[in-house]
């Protein structure tokens, strides 16, 4: 009977101890991957924190797209002499000649050049034509610029103009 009892308190101290081992195991295992997992946590929300920053400024890029847009009321422009049209029109000039001449394929992009011909305009309005060309989000450029005094009204001017319009 007293084999017995020893036998019985050997296994017992046995499973106690294997216990006892498992369970500091299993602590230990969990403490270390929760080290992993806080690491990890703490990386996704720096990368969030990126992210979040990233699209406050998409927005406000969007913004500024949507603004030029309508800006330039854009009803897709189909070429040089709408663009022109639309801008003498915001200026309230009126042409005598807007001429399309060549257009011209160079790499996407494509260059369609007119020539503007503009009479009895004078030297203020020219300059917020140019200017409003500069600075147009429409795509022009002036690539050549004529002016003549008329002969009846030295105040007035004969403006001719060479411009491009660039589109995809």
């Amino acid at each position: 009977m007293n084999s017995l009892k020893t036998l019985l308190a050997d296994r017992f101290l046995i499973i106690v101890i294997a216990l006892s081992i498992l369970v500091s195991t299993t602590t230990l295992i969990m403490f270390v991957s929760s080290g992993t997992i806080e690491r990890k946590n703490s990386s996704l929300k720096e990368q969030l924190k990126e992210m979040e920053t990233l699209k406050e400024e998409l927005i406000q890029i969007k913004d500024v797209v949507e603004s030029k847009e309508k800006k330039i009321g854009l009803i897709k422009i189909s070429g040089v002499v709408p663009a022109l049209e639309q801008t003498l029109n915001s200026l309230g000039i009126e042409a005598k000649v807007i001429k399309p001449l060549e257009k011209k394929t160079i790499k996407e992009f494509i260059e369609e050049d007119a020539e503007v011909q503009i009479e009895n305009i004078d030297l203020n309005t020219i300059v917020n034509l140019f200017y409003t060309i500069e600075n147009s989000p429409i795509p022009l450029k002036i690539k050549g610029a004529a002016i003549k005094t008329t002969f009846d009204k030295p105040d007035k001017f004969t403006l001719g103009l060479m411009v491009s319009f660039i589109s995809k």
